[in-house]
């Protein structure tokens, strides 16, 4: 289990129907899409988002920081109907000889001890129901895919601090597109692949869904 201004924002409609419309245009993997309570959830694996150096810093005691953003799209529609966020912070404890893992999500912050790194990177790189979208904003009978960028030490810190300040009130709305850092980000991801906004950055998207279908 990773992190832009009124103008940008005016740009995106294009890379956005882009991203709604072109399934092939980023890579896409099988996740399990579930109703709880009023909730849409999703529950997935992203462990390919670590490669062999980061995995080794994981063990040297220095905090790795990972971002996750997902944004939920309607078939049809170019811009989201919904977005929701998860900061994951990995630390080894060197004196203990124990992996720390803290997760903050909508449904609060999770902290838990691992004695092994694939234990922590297993907790680290999993979402397990994590709240997506309210069911009012979802649909029945009408198809939706879900878009996720995960981000291993991202390099904006306004965009982690953003996003830390919508998880302290995430029941104050369910929309993040009024945030520009947080919006303007993904943007750049889908305008400007090469550029690297952290040290390692995994973009998919999952199968279409009906909510409703039997």
């Amino acid at each position: 289990m990773r992190v832009m201004s009124m103008l940008t924002l005016a740009l995106t409609l294009a890379p956005v129907r882009a991203w709604a419309d072109e399934p092939r245009a980023v890579g896409a993997r099988r996740l399990e899409i579930h109703e709880r309570g009023h909730k849409l959830t999703v529950s997935g694996t992203f462990t390919d988002v670590f490669d062999q150096v980061l995995l080794e810093r994981l063990s040297s005691g220095f905090a790795t920081t990972i971002l996750v953003r997902a944004y939920l799209f309607r078939k049809g529609q170019r811009a989201p109907i919904s977005q929701s966020a998860a900061t994951v912070r990995v630390i080894y404890d060197l004196w203990d000889e124990a992996y720390l893992v803290q997760v903050r999500d909508p449904t609060g912050e999770r902290n838990s001890r691992h004695a092994t790194r694939a234990e922590a990177l297993r907790t680290a790189t999993s979402l397990q129901g994590f709240p997506i979208a309210d069911l009012s904003v979802v649909g029945l009978g009408v198809s939706h895919q879900l878009a996720v960028i995960v981000e291993v030490n991202p390099l904006s810190q306004e965009v982690i601090a953003d996003v830390r300040r919508w998880l302290a009130r995430p029941s104050a709305g369910t929309s993040l597109a009024g945030r520009s850092s947080f919006f303007g980000s993904f943007v750049s991801v889908l305008v400007n692949p090469k550029i690297e906004e952290a040290e390692s950055t995994l973009r998919f998207r999952s199968q279409w869904f009906t909510r409703g279908a039997k």
